[in-house]
């Protein structure tokens, strides 16, 4: 059960609903005169219209670029003066806001947020100077081996209709040059909304008056009915594939192995299959994987395996690993070799042991900040956990059992339906 003490989180942080839908959580922190923000709204990728692959990340990057009120640089300015700091991105499903700041200017830089959020002027040289850099940066990646096998990777194994599909870089250069002013701002005017809107705030405040601020920079605000998301879970290929990227003049040859994960964060099992991959090949210089084939046969400087963006989707497992040439046979092999061995043997006492204190280690060291705290609200809000989640972490991490990560270890890692990419040079 949580904590009931006045030191927990479920009793600290004060919940509000504002007016025009957004979820407020509020942390009074007074250990220091500074406040942070994390905010999330439904406004990522997986809300690209067809052939706008790019839309809703150039459209938050364009929130920072001027309102109809006030220009970059005038805004950009008072930042400085303030010593503050904000930041919008968007990633698979939600466009988050982060913000750090004295609590003192805390109020100025809410409204310089609010006012980017609701008044984005969506300038278009600042577009097409976006548009340029994204461009540059699709045709560095071109040269980029573990970028190239990366995105085959997620070629082979989703739909173009997935979320979680990358899609080739000439079809990306193509749909950016096509993107115009009026793309953003029909993707801002059909996606964001205050209804799917949660804010976390943690520093040195008073809870009642933040909500009232939040209120008045935001109730106002309307939009479209709050975003669905439905994404069916990705079924296991029924046999291997390996596929070669050819890229001239690579000293090196990238290979990414992977298959559709099917986990999500409100897995009951998510918490055991996080504790496996840890042992398995989340560290280089620790895990399994790393200890084999990087320490033992020096055949890479850098292996590692993670469950890629399993939160509200189920992202691909993979293993990437970096080699020479003549190399890749042995790593691919040696890598299937170790995951085999650890879905029949299962993870060791020791390395349950030793995983699961690193893990709670660094979430309390992660909660030590205002910036963290607030991270840590608004993932939980978002994955519908409840707060007193962030009191019971920890004491779900340690009663992990064997049994419970064995299990999950049989369920998440699949090596013989994994594909295999390799980018690089023969």
């Amino acid at each position: 059960m949580s904590s009931t003490t006045d030191t927990s989180f479920k009793t600290r942080v004060k919940r509000y609903r504002i007016s025009s839908g957004p979820t407020l959580l509020v942390l009074e922190n007074r250990a220091n005169p500074t406040v942070s923000l994390a905010a999330g709204l439904k406004a990522g990728a997986y809300f690209n219209p067809p052939g706008e692959h790019i839309v809703s990340s150039l459209t938050a990057s364009m929130l920072t670029k001027g309102t109809r009120r006030r220009t970059k640089l005038t805004i950009a300015e008072e930042l400085e003066t303030m010593g503050a700091r904000r930041g919008f991105s968007a990633n698979t499903f939600h466009v988050t806001a982060a913000s750090q700041s004295l609590s003192r200017d805390f109020a100025r830089v809410l409204g310089t947020i609010a006012e980017e959020l609701r008044e984005p002027a969506f300038p278009r040289e600042e577009l097409d100077k976006l548009k340029q850099q994204a461009v540059a940066a699709i045709k560095r990646d071109q040269e980029d081996t573990r970028s190239r096998a990366i995105e085959r990777l997620s070629q082979l194994l989703y739909a173009p209709t997935s979320p979680f599909y990358d899609p080739p870089a000439e079809e990306q250069v193509s749909d950016i040059e096509s993107l115009t002013r009026d793309d953003l701002e029909r993707f801002y005017n059909e996606r964001y909304s205050p209804e799917s809107m949660i804010i976390a705030i943690v520093g040195d405040i008073e809870s009642d008056d933040v909500r009232t601020l939040v209120e008045d920079l935001f109730g106002s605000w309307s939009g479209v009915d709050k975003p669905s998301i439905a994404l069916p879970i990705t079924q296991l290929p029924n046999e291997p594939r390996r596929e070669f990227v050819e890229m001239k003049d690579k000293a090196n040859a990238d290979v990414a192995i992977g298959h559709p994960s099917r986990l999500r964060r409100k897995n009951p099992d998510f918490l055991a299959a996080v504790i496996a991959n840890r042992a398995l090949g989340q560290s280089t210089l620790s895990s399994r994987l790393g200890l084999k084939v990087r320490d033992e046969m020096g055949l890479t400087y850098g292996i590692n395996s993670s469950f890629v963006d399993c939160g509200i989707g189920d992202g691909p497992f993979v293993i990437g690993v970096t080699v020479a040439p003549a190399n890749i046979e042995l790593a691919i092999s040696t890598s299937m070799e170790i995951v085999e061995e650890f879905r029949e043997t299962g993870i060791r006492e020791e390395e349950l042991r030793d995983e699961k204190s690193s893990w709670i280690g660094s979430y309390k060291v992660g909660l030590a900040t205002n910036a963290g705290m607030a991270s840590q609200l608004l993932s939980t809000e978002i994955h519908e956990l409840g707060i007193g989640y962030l009191d019971d972490f920890p004491m779900h991490v340690a009663s992990l059992t064997k049994d419970e990560v064995d299990d999950a270890i049989k369920y998440y890692f699949h090596p013989k339906s994994a594909t295999t990419v390799i980018a690089g040079t023969l």
